[in-house]
């Protein structure tokens, strides 16, 4: 039990620490970013006492290690500052966005995983077929497809030619979780098929590696059918390195929205973190990056456990299956 304490201990320091200096990071990034905000948002005709008053009022005229200080306080008590260009608060702006990326990375990331797992076995188990070079073929194609050439595609087919999905824009939940769906899942497909051609070749690779090892044959010698040993052996035994995957994949997935969220008309934070970045709105620009920063490290703290608590199992059954 206490070594339990002392590792669970360890883990939120170190993730406490990670924080931190992703924070300092993100306010140093953004005091380099090239423009003063003051001078976007009132003009290049701003007059130089009025840009000064602008300063003053932002805070931007203190000294940068108060005004780090003073974003880190805020930001401990849940206030990341207010929005230069839409004046509310940044966190309700957040809110309001999320309520479109969060299920457009969600629905992603599923895709992903659901596309590219059970392809990554099915061409593991036909390994030097036909079938298993076409396929290898095609995520080799896909991988190299960009996001937004992707978007492009799936829109001219499945919405200009066939009319199955809107071509763009998101009608709110409010209309329902049907026609949300509806319109999410076009951009979702365009951020997972890269994705899930990554996963379908490392889940081949892991899936190779397993069949080869003795308890597979003792399974085949017991009478297990091909299907069963891939899915109740193979499998199981096949998902931590691709868990790992998977945890490196979520940045690259995140950082993808922004585009395909401008291809689509979505109105979610990768769209919101562009408009920002350019309007030089500081504080919106902080609170996008800072909020992926904090889902990597969750989401890499929990697949770290997953995988942990796979490993036990997998390395439980390594002497044959018991049935």
């Amino acid at each position: 039990m206490m070594l339990k304490n002392q590792t669970f201990r360890h883990f939120l320091l170190s993730r406490l620490a990670l924080v931190l200096i992703a924070s300092l990071v993100v306010f140093a990034s953004m005091v380099l970013l090239p423009g003063d905000p003051a001078e976007v948002l009132l003009g290049v005709d701003a007059r130089p006492d009025t840009i000064a008053t602008l300063h003053h009022k932002l805070g931007l005229d203190r000294p940068l290690p108060e005004r780090y200080l003073h974003w880190l306080k805020d930001m401990a008590t849940g206030d990341l500052g207010q929005s230069y260009s839409y004046s509310i608060p940044v966190s309700q702006l957040l809110s309001d966005r999320l309520a479109v990326s969060a299920p457009l990375a969600g629905m992603a990331l599923g895709l992903a995983v659901i596309l590219g797992v059970p392809l990554g076995l099915f061409a593991a188990a036909r390994k030097g077929r036909a079938v298993d070079v076409i396929l290898m073929s095609g995520i080799q194609l896909t991988k190299a497809m960009p996001d937004f050439w992707l978007a492009m595609i799936l829109t001219s087919i499945f919405a200009l030619t066939l009319h199955w999905f809107p071509a763009g824009g998101f009608p709110g939940w409010g209309q329902g979780i049907a026609h949300g769906v509806q319109a999410l899942l076009l951009p979702a497909l365009a951020l997972a098929l890269p994705q899930a051609a990554v996963l379908a070749r490392f889940s081949r690779s892991s899936a190779l590696q397993t069949l080869q090892a003795p308890f597979i044959l003792t399974a085949r010698a017991h009478g297990l059918s091909r299907q069963a040993v891939l899915w109740r052996h193979v499998l199981p035994h096949s998902l931590p390195p691709v868990l790992a995957v998977i945890s490196l994949q979520i940045p690259l997935l995140l950082s993808g929205t922004i585009i395909v969220e401008n291809v689509f008309d979505l109105h979610g934070t990768g769209s919101l973190l562009l408009e920002a970045v350019n309007q030089r709105d500081i504080p919106v620009v902080q609170g996008c990056v800072l909020l992926v920063v904090l889902v990597v490290i969750l989401e890499k703290g929990l697949l770290q456990w997953l995988e942990s608590r796979l490993s036990p199992w997998v390395n439980h059954t390594q002497g044959g299956p018991r049935s």
